[in-house]
């Protein structure tokens, strides 16, 4: 590099070596929304749906929960039931069981609005099993046990899938550690060692002896895996180069005539297949 160039070069830097004004941003804080998480499986219930109401971004009190609300769960083969508030904003079925192959709807009843979500709980392949792997330190891999994961992928195009990985009883729920996929590339092969775990989820720490291992195989319907997409790439939406924010999908809607009123969330039918392992 000639003088002149230096020259030019450090002058355009020094602009960025003085001092820092602070700035405060007045961000409007929106009128609060309906907040749904919810889910119905295959397995024995009950099934619980949590209502809470959004906050502004800064806010770093607890969500408010949604009292005194009225929802009423009906399947595709005309069974139903209303859930009962078993604390604030959380609310469980009794009886009503979750089946491969039903649709499922949603229906709520909260402070003057009616919203309802639909969804179903799709078909799913069971798990051969999970294995837990060592690897001697790398340049890529810390010394630990990885986990992965053997099983059957349904043949027939249009499957998708959530992996969940426990830690000694804890799931694993760092950004890195939210796992969907589909079958587009693998359609009806043997899935033959996945791995579920890798030093940008689970805390960057490989598991050890003595270490207990859950996973849990979802199978997801099509438009919520592409909410979990979504949100993941919300997540991770950071840094000097992040794009503007967008609201992640939801399959909640209102109902209500002539009301305005949206809201977040979503209530998501899906299977549930899981093994263990005591690493040894």
């Amino acid at each position: 590099m000639n003088r002149i160039a230096a020259f030019l070069l450090a002058a355009c830097l020094l602009p960025l070596t003085g001092c820092l004004d602070v700035v405060d941003v007045d961000i409007p804080e929106g009128r609060p929304l309906l907040a749904v998480d919810g889910e119905i499986t295959d397995q024995p219930g009950p099934y619980y749906v949590t209502l809470t109401k959004t906050a502004p971004y800064f806010d770093e009190a607890e969500l408010p929960r949604v009292t005194g609300a009225v929802l009423t769960l009906t399947d595709s083969e005309g069974h139903s039931e209303t859930l009962r508030e078993t604390s604030p904003g959380r609310y469980a079925t009794s009886t009503l069981q979750g089946k491969i192959g039903n649709q499922y709807v949603l229906t709520i009843r909260a402070e003057g609005e009616e919203y309802r979500a639909e969804t179903e709980i799709r078909r799913t392949p069971e798990i051969d099993s999970i294995r837990a792997e060592f690897r001697a330190k790398s340049p890529t891999d810390d010394e630990g046990y990885y986990i992965l994961y053997y099983g059957k992928e349904t043949p027939g195009v249009g499957d998708y899938y959530r992996f969940k990985v426990y830690h000694n009883g804890q799931l694993l729920n760092r950004p890195g550690d939210l796992i969907v996929t589909n079958d587009e590339m693998v359609d009806g092969n043997y899935i033959n060692g996945v791995e579920l775990t890798d030093e940008e989820g689970s805390g960057g720490i490989p598991f050890k002896k003595g270490d207990k291992v859950r996973v849990e195989a979802l199978s997801l319907p099509r438009d919520y895996f592409y909410f979990l997409n979504e949100m993941v790439t919300q997540i991770n939406n950071v840094g000097l180069f992040s794009t503007p924010p967008a609201n992640v999908r939801t399959n909640v809607r209102n109902v209500q005539p002539g009301s305005d009123k949206a809201a977040v969330g979503y209530f998501a039918g899906h299977t549930l297949r899981a093994d263990s392992l005591v690493i040894e």
